[in-house]
């Protein structure tokens, strides 16, 4: 739990995701890819929020996807081995995957073995170009609240920047975030926490009810 306090207090994710959801982001999109392939997946399983269609969850996830790779270069092996393996699960495997962003102790005979294996590398090799024991675990990190970001709506006031938008406190102190504008709205507690807002304290200083 310190490491992912550390993470959202410091990591360069904040920016990376702020300058991606700035303004408006294009839904036209291109040929059907690893995103889309995803995405449908996630939507037939029920893993995207209310409002948001398979088609905004790819577009969202490709650019998310591009600008991770150019803000956390280091990441960049990490992110594509893992997209592999999420969309190898989203081929092979019903809602109950055995895949995730924690790597899996498959068989070889698993039909994701290879992009598993792939993966496991790709976090061994960040660990020892990075020098540091926890940069795996921070890369997977950071895709899966890429990936959050991807797959929830944006229904507060209207924006044109993410600086338009109030910071968002989750309960959970690791999922705080900073606003974020995505196609004109921004971000709320419920859109990116899933709950409200924290409660305020009562006048009298007693905990809220």
């Amino acid at each position: 739990m310190n490491t992912l306090k550390t993470v959202t207090r410091c990591a360069p994710l904040f920016g990376l995701v702020a300058m991606a959801l700035s303004g408006c982001w294009s839904e036209s999109g291109g040929p059907a890819g690893p995103e889309d392939t995803l995405c449908d997946k996630m939507a037939e399983c029920g893993e995207l929020s209310e409002g948001v269609t398979a088609d905004r969850c790819a577009a969202n996830a490709r650019l998310v996807h591009d600008q991770a790779g150019k803000e956390l270069e280091v990441c960049k092996p990490v992110f594509e081995q893992l997209k592999s393996l999420m969309v190898c699960a989203a081929q092979q495997e019903g809602c109950e995957s055995a895949v995730g962003v924690e790597s899996a102790a498959l068989p070889a005979e698993h039909p994701c073995f290879g992009e598993n294996e792939s993966y496991k590398q790709a976090l061994q090799e960040v660990v020892a170009t990075s020098k540091d024991p926890e940069a795996g675990v921070l890369c997977a990190f950071h895709y899966d609240r890429a990936m959050g970001l991807a797959t929830t709506p944006a229904s507060g006031q209207a924006c044109t920047a993410s600086a338009d938008c109030p910071d968002v406190e989750c309960p959970d102190p690791a999922l705080g975030r900073r606003g974020y504008c995505q196609f004109g709205k921004c971000k709320t507690a419920i859109d990116l926490c899933g709950v409200s807002a924290p409660a305020e304290p009562t006048g009298d200083g007693s905990p809220p009810m």
